[in-house]
């Protein structure tokens, strides 16, 4: 819960009212303008300013990246949102908007995602590049061996029907890049020699390399423009484990990826004199039990999407629109989903509270069934995982909920899970204080005691794009600085006081200028041993002088006096904290040591 709001002065309203009340009444004095309150300022201070002054939340147009931005609250606290998934892109004029895969045409008649991370056109039909993906300059085009038919666009997805007799050529516009499937609609259409050995033809400034595992990159110089998983294929199969058909909203194939049941195989690949050949498996092809439509897929990528998945016992899914978690009935495979966040923002942060949300699209169960959500090891492969490595290390919270669109009667709607709690809290603090660059946690169908993964009712999916971990946290004061003993300024070495009632002073710093701080001193006689002898329990602490409260931050407070013996040497350090309920303490200043006279 975020704290209640204070009412508080800055230093500029105090220093504006002080004037006002020394005006002349023969005067009317000038009213500021109310600021031009807005939901972004580009710099923290400035978002900082405008949140105080607007009492409302702004969001810090410098923290945005793909992934995550940082919003201030009126109240000084922020909140870190990041996701696995972009979120958003820069475009030219420096502004940020959110992806949009829905496709428009442009003036040259070709079909591009409204906003993506990738910067791809699609053609509109004839003989030039199918695809033709620009970044930083450089292109890599990928072109039918023939003329397209017009398109049909839908979505984020056109279809060139019948490239071939029975065979559909459909692309799509994915938040990170673009995928080509061809749709094999019949069996009598998967003998054509040309489906055996599909050729694309390649272009641009990009030269497009294999690797050993069948993955592929398009190289222009010393920068990859994309790559490309290893291409796979799966059939429209929808029954598997024992017969048992495939009941599960969304479990079908489809050219956006493979069903729960499909089967799956690798293709072939071959490249050479600026031909990129495709070869389906023929035994998939010709098996009498393989349901048509077939789909063979390359998806290319030119930034990673930061989840992935894993199953017991290896097996390949190729529907990457949803995350899944518990046992597949229809595979019989136990999947679990990882999820990795960026938290660097967050480093030398106190952690309020932290959160993961995911919006849950599919339950087995009409009821409420448990997911679990631990810390885990780091994803060692995107999109699938491998299941030894992704260990679980630490249990963190458990969430219910159910989503099942067939079969309970009435449909029941997509929900939010959300996983929290203060072992959530304390796994962010760890990565804070240890200035991590990502936090990884994973989602199981365990319950809170490690049981139940293999129960059928648990078996769950969620939507990758809406898993999002989102922080309330603040900063701590900075340690004070300028100390003065009286109105002499601390140096490196012992400075005279020249009184033997000195006040003692100093600069209380906090980068959340709407706070107010209070300032803390302590002083000691400073033992014969020296300085270096000092620890934070010894010597004994001389009676503190009281602390000041109030303090507006950045700004000079100064103690009561303190009385002191000449010819002794005393030395004094300072430490602000600042608001409740959280109360954070800065550190403690260097010593500043000094006498009498």
């Amino acid at each position: 819960m975020r704290p209640i709001w204070r009412a508080r002065m800055s230093a500029t309203t105090v220093a504006l009212l002080a004037a006002g009340l020394s005006a002349s009444v023969m005067s009317a004095p000038s009213i500021a303008a109310p600021p031009a309150c807005a939901g972004v300022a580009e710099s923290e201070q400035a978002a900082r300013d405008l949140a105080a002054a607007c009492r409302q939340s702004v969001v810090i147009g410098s923290s945005r990246s793909e992934y995550g931005q940082v919003t201030v609250h009126a109240d000084g606290t922020r909140t870190l949102e990041v996701a696995a998934v972009p979120q958003r892109v820069r475009q030219a004029d420096g502004s940020w908007s959110d992806i949009d895969l829905g496709l428009a045409r442009g003036a040259d008649g070709s079909w591009r995602p409204k906003v993506s991370a990738a910067d791809v056109a699609f053609s509109a039909g004839g003989s030039g590049p199918l695809v033709t993906l620009t970044r930083g300059g450089k292109t890599m085009t990928m072109s039918w061996p023939g003329t397209l038919p017009a398109p049909t666009v839908a979505g984020d997805t056109v279809t060139y029907g019948e490239v071939l007799p029975q065979v559909d050529l459909v692309v799509r516009a994915t938040r990170t890049g673009f995928t080509h499937v061809l749709a094999v609609k019949s069996a009598a259409a998967g003998k054509n020699p040309k489906v055996r050995d599909i050729g694309f033809t390649l272009g641009g400034d990009a030269r497009v390399q294999a690797a050993a595992d069948g993955s592929l990159r398009a190289v222009a110089g010393d920068e990859v423009l994309a790559s490309a998983d290893p291409a796979e294929m799966w059939d429209s199969g929808t029954v598997r484990a024992g017969g048992r058909a495939a009941t599960i909203a969304g479990a079908r194939s489809s050219a956006a990826g493979a069903g729960d049941a499909a089967r799956v195989a690798k293709v072939g690949l071959q490249l050479g004199a600026g031909r990129l050949s495709l070869r389906p498996d023929a035994k998939l092809l010709d098996a009498p039990d393989t349901v048509y439509p077939v789909y063979v897929d390359p998806t290319w990528q030119v930034g990673r999407t930061r989840w992935a998945y894993a199953t017991n016992d290896g097996s390949s899914n190729l529907d990457y629109s949803a995350a899944r978690v518990g046992l597949s009935s229809d595979t019989g495979a136990i999947y679990r989903s990882f999820f990795e966040f960026p938290t660097m923002p967050l480093t030398g942060k106190y952690i309020q509270s932290a959160r993961v949300d995911m919006e849950l699209t599919h339950s087995w169960s009409c009821s409420p069934t448990v997911t679990s959500m631990y810390s885990t090891a780091t994803i060692n492969a995107t999109m699938k995982a491998t299941w030894s490595a992704m260990t679980l290390q630490s249990f963190l919270d458990t969430a219910t909920g159910n989503a099942n669109e067939l079969g309970c009667g009435t449909s029941q709607p997509n929900m939010t899970m959300r996983f929290e709690g203060s072992l959530v809290r304390s796994r962010v603090q760890v990565a804070a204080d240890s200035a991590a660059s990502f936090l990884t946690f994973g989602f199981t169908a365990r319950d809170a005691s490690g049981a139940g993964e293999s129960s059928a009712d648990r078996w769950k999916k969620f939507v990758p794009e809406s898993a999002r971990l989102v922080v309330d946290y603040d900063t701590a004061p900075a340690a004070p600085s300028a100390l003065q003993v009286g109105t002499v300024a601390c140096g490196a070495e012992s400075v005279a006081a020249g009184t033997l009632t000195p006040a003692l002073s100093a600069v209380f710093s906090d980068v959340d200028s709407g706070d107010l701080l209070t300032g803390q001193f302590e002083w000691i006689e400073v033992p014969v041993e020296g300085i270096g002898a000092v620890t934070d329990t010894v010597p004994a602490r001389l009676t503190a002088p009281a602390a000041v409260t109030s303090v507006v931050p950045n700004t000079r407070a100064t103690s009561d006096s303190v009385t002191v013996e000449d010819g002794k040497v005393y030395a004094f350090r300072a430490r602000s904290m600042d608001r409740p309920p959280y109360s954070l303490t800065g550190p403690w200043s260097d010593w500043c040591q000094f006498t009498a006279s």
